[in-house]
């Protein structure tokens, strides 16, 4: 079907007029290995971290710059979103073919190019991975940000870092200065999630050097405000797999009362919190502990991100309905151990607690958080935190909505819970060369064969009004649900 759908399409389209070939990298730039096939070029870009006064600290932003089968001056450039979230940790996945595939059959004429942003990954994270502790559970089952561990990351951060210069602005500005340094006219920029809104923002910014833009799972400045519209779209994906496991025979004939069973067990935590037992990996010990309706929340909206992890949902309420939160206890720590490792968390805090948080109303939190299992937890748990975390509010500029001319292809998830497609369609209006292409039955996740392509096509074309989704329909179908908790971190 793909190269069905390749074929097709690039008969329809012409190639975009060809770009000079970029100028030679930096001298302090090497050759390196990724992966077992593919050879590319490794190195630092310098920047200020206070870029207005351009003196004083600077920082080495890692750049990894994958060459082309044939180069022809075209470059990609990536970003796995956060805030927070490093390109590197992605590297060898994507080199492998196990991730953005679409990278790997553009890399025939495009060089790829991935970028460590300020605070994130090799240019200096500002990591707080003492948010998850094997030795204390009892501090992220209470909480999303400890408050104790946020304060004590601020104050580490803080010795070396001026958290305030750590925004998406900023970052922006470095990476034009990245693609200025590797000799690129014109770059396509392919983001996910926040990875969508800091190329919105780039193309804001530096609008006559960007060939095209793809955003998957759009988040759009001005229009999206984190975290505050996670709480509607928990609720309106937790109703999509109840509706699904209804309509699967298999679901519905282990799990009959899923919802109710749900309802049940949200209602326990309206009286306070739920007390768990884990095992303790560092003394080896099982001990009890408080699941708040936070913690709990979040991280069951965090596992609807993906149809895979959504999988195991039924059987996790069915065994808590029972009493046995072992199965959630699980859930819990999994998720809370993966974003702690897998992201800057200091950097996103830095991020959003000057772009998002000081811009929200408290009629906002009422409206956005009505009739929604997650209520306002989410929101109060990142207000708590950026009250300590303390940095400077960003200009209310940012939350402009993005005006851009630029080719643009935005995907979304029919059933995201982060980024819900309705954001698409609203940013739509201020794209007049941009489409929006919704996946049916795809959460926050959308990568598949069918959407590679249609990448792919639209990259090289650099058209996508022709683009359509109609190939995709029945492409992304839930995967069988679980019975066990078995495979839920592979």
């Amino acid at each position: 079907m793909r190269r069905a759908i390749l074929a097709a399409a690039l008969a329809l389209f012409a190639p975009p007029s060809p770009i000079a070939p970029a100028a030679p990298r930096p001298a302090h730039f090497r050759s390196c290995q990724i992966g077992e096939k593919l050879v590319g070029h490794c190195g630092t870009v310098d920047v200020y971290e206070n870029r207005l006064s351009r003196s004083g600290r600077t920082l080495s932003l890692a750049v990894t710059e994958v060459d082309a089968a044939h180069r022809s001056g075209r470059a990609v450039f990536w970003n796995p979103g956060g805030p927070g979230g490093a390109d590197s940790q992605y590297v060898p996945a994507i080199a492998y073919g196990h991730f953005a595939k679409e990278l790997r059959t553009l890399h025939d004429r495009y060089d790829l190019v991935f970028v460590d942003n300020r605070g994130t990954g090799d240019s200096g994270a500002l990591e707080c991975r003492n948010f998850y502790s094997a030795l204390h559970p009892e501090r992220f089952f209470a909480q999303l940000f400890p408050d104790v561990e946020v304060r004590r990351c601020r104050d580490r951060q803080a010795k070396k870092a001026n958290l305030n210069l750590y925004t998406t602005d900023i970052s922006v500005d470095d990476l034009d200065d990245v693609r200025s340094a590797l000799g690129y006219a014109k770059i396509v920029l392919d983001g996910v999630s926040y990875g969508t809104m800091f190329f919105l923002d780039y193309a804001r910014r530096h609008p006559t050097h960007v060939e095209s833009l793809v955003l998957e799972g759009v988040a759009p400045p001005g229009l999206l405000v984190i975290p505050l519209e996670d709480a509607q779209g928990a609720r309106t994906a937790m109703s999509d797999l109840i509706a699904d496991c209804l309509r699967n025979a298999l679901c519905h004939r282990q799990f009959p009362q899923f919802g109710e069973h749900f309802e049940s067990l949200v209602h326990r935590f309206e009286a306070g919190p739920v007390h768990v037992f884990v095992r303790n990996y560092m003394t080896n010990r099982q001990q009890i502990v408080s699941l708040s309706r936070e913690v709990f929340a979040d991280e069951l909206r965090a596992t609807l991100y993906g149809n895979e992890r959504a999988a195991y949902i039924p059987y996790i309420v069915e065994e808590a309905h029972r009493g046995d939160y072992a199965p959630l206890a699980e859930l819990v720590e999994v998720a809370a151990r993966s974003t702690a490792t897998g992201t800057a968390l200091g950097l996103n805090l830095s991020a959003t607690c000057a772009e998002d948080i000081p811009f929200i109303t408290e009629a906002e939190v009422a409206r956005t958080s009505a009739g929604s299992f997650e209520g306002d937890t989410r929101v109060r748990a990142q207000q708590r935190a950026c009250r300590i975390w303390n940095v400077r509010r960003a200009s209310p500029s940012f939350l402009r909505p993005v005006r851009s001319s630029v080719p643009t292809l935005m995907i979304s998830g029919e059933e995201d819970p982060a980024t819900p497609p309705g954001y698409g369609r609203d940013e739509l209006r201020y794209l007049p060369n941009g489409v929006q292409i919704i996946i049916p039955h795809a959460s926050h996740e959308v990568e598949s064969e069918c959407v590679d392509a249609l990448i792919v096509t639209f990259i090289r074309s650099g058209y996508a009004k022709r683009l359509k989704a109609s190939a995709c329909v029945g492409a992304l179908r839930r995967p069988p649900f679980a019975t066990s908790m078995k495979g839920l971190e592979d």
